[in-house]
């Protein structure tokens, strides 16, 4: 994982896990921007972001020495952060507010007044701010967490695995289906695909800490999953199960002799399932 550790060393860490005082105080230095990112992605609450990070490197300095492999470090921290932010919501019954308040509004638009040369009016690009903000905080929570490790600490499959405990081919269908909300969302809003590079862009520009640089670059090759796991996710959405359920029913209901005349419907529904994976690919 050593695209994931940026500007904090192997070395830095080991340093930390010894007890050395002044390496833990520049590892808390150097995490916390990044940590401030990942944990304000998540909750898009400053307030509980700022108690949420305080709570997670206060573990990290108390239980560094947990950690195995100095390599794993942002996968470790990532997961305690979100363990947290779960904790939070989940055993406080907390209700995650889907609203924009006027405070959050003068924030956004004050983060992306500037000229970003994205092509976009102002105007357009507050309107858009706006709407990838109120579409993340429809997301369910796994949809945000796999988008932002995916989009913006820039893991691989692999590694969001490790950090979400799941298989790689979980995490890539998991991304598909993240995406496919995120984009869900953002239509109904009025942004059609064109935009959904840029959306996600602002939103990184949006939930970056103001004391880290203040931009945000989203690849297309960042959104591949791969056909297996988009064929999955389809295959496992709503029409694929309908599908999938019509077809168990028909070849239990038709006697075995007349299974021969169910092979075109067969191939149909292949075929079916294959435009609308290319379908999706195109909408991508």
């Amino acid at each position: 994982m050593a695209t994931a550790l940026q500007n904090i060393s192997p070395g830095l860490i080991h340093e930390a896990k010894l007890g050395n005082k002044d390496s833990m105080n520049r590892l808390v230095e150097l995490a916390g921007d990044r940590l401030y990112a990942y944990i304000y992605r998540l909750t898009l609450d400053q307030t509980l972001t700022q108690d949420i990070l305080q709570e997670t490197i206060l573990f990290m300095i108390q239980s560094i020495n947990q950690l195995e492999h100095v390599d794993h470090f942002w996968g470790w921290i990532f997961r305690t952060a979100m363990g947290k932010v779960q904790h939070y919501y989940r055993d406080q019954n907390r209700r995650k507010t889907v609203e924009l308040s006027e405070d959050e509004r003068v924030y956004i638009h004050n983060r992306v007044s500037a000229d970003f040369n994205d092509g976009l009016t102002e105007l357009l690009r507050k309107e858009l701010s706006d709407a990838v903000f109120m579409a993340m905080k429809r997301l369910k929570m796994k949809y945000r967490n796999i988008l932002i490790l995916r989009c913006f600490e820039n893991m691989d499959y692999a590694q969001i695995g490790a950090v979400m405990n799941c298989s790689e081919l979980r995490s890539r269908v998991m991304f598909f289906r993240a995406k496919t909300s995120l984009r869900r969302e953002l239509a109904m809003q009025g942004f059609g695909k064109y935009y959904f590079l840029i959306a996600l862009a602002l939103f990184g520009i949006v939930t970056t800490s103001a004391k880290a640089a203040s931009s945000a670059t989203i690849t297309a090759s960042s959104l591949e999953v791969g056909f297996t796991a988009s064929l999955i996710a389809i295959i496992s959405s709503k029409i694929g199960i309908s599908a999938t359920a019509i077809a168990t029913t028909i070849a239990f209901v038709i006697p075995p002799a007349s299974l021969i005349y169910i092979i075109p419907f067969a191939c149909f529904a292949v075929l079916f399932v294959f435009f609308i994976y290319l379908a999706s690919i195109y909408n991508n």
